[in-house]
């Protein structure tokens, strides 16, 4: 679930990377959310050939939220998102692995994250000093990429890179 209200947060971002398991995962949620729009304009008889109220709302409501969530998998995978025009190949793209490390679209995605451009977002005031960031305990940070990469958000690969990124920083501290 996080994966998808994340997704939703970060309607408006059309950078970064998406993996592949926050994707999957927020169109899971979706086509539930479809499904049940069907079986309601059923109940109600608000539908026809072509679709329903119901239906049609949930699919306005997610058309952007998917779109953006479509472009930053591509990035994820290094291709551009002019490629989801290509809905075939698209869809083979976004069942690849992301590719590990940073890419031209910036650094590996963490799942269920908001992107940094969202995240920071604040209602209207801002810190007149920038604070510096808690020092990381680098085995439960090394944790939770295991965790990720059991549950299949991250690859072999990702985690590798990640976990030397983890440690490196903690060496540097």
């Amino acid at each position: 679930m996080n994966s998808y209200l994340s997704a939703m947060r970060s309607f408006r971002d059309f950078t970064g990377r998406t993996s592949r398991g926050d994707y999957w995962r927020f169109i899971l949620v979706y086509l539930g959310i479809a499904l049940i729009a069907l079986m309601l304009d059923a109940a109600f008889a608000t539908g026809n050939k072509d679709g329903g109220l119901f239906i049609g709302l949930v699919h306005l409501i997610h058309l952007v939220p998917q779109v953006a969530a479509g472009i930053r998998r591509m990035h994820d995978t290094d291709h551009s998102g002019w490629w989801l025009l290509l809905s075939p190949v698209a869809l083979v793209f976004a069942c690849f692995a992301g590719t590990p490390g940073p890419n031209r679209f910036g650094p590996p995605p963490v799942a269920g994250a908001v992107p940094p451009s969202i995240g920071t977002a604040t209602a209207g005031h801002s810190s007149a000093a920038p604070v510096a960031p808690p020092q990381r305990d680098v085995i439960a940070e090394i944790e939770r990429l295991a965790q990720l990469r059991a549950g299949g958000s991250l690859s072999e690969a990702e985690f590798e890179v990640m976990k030397a990124q983890a440690l490196s920083q903690a060496r540097g501290a």
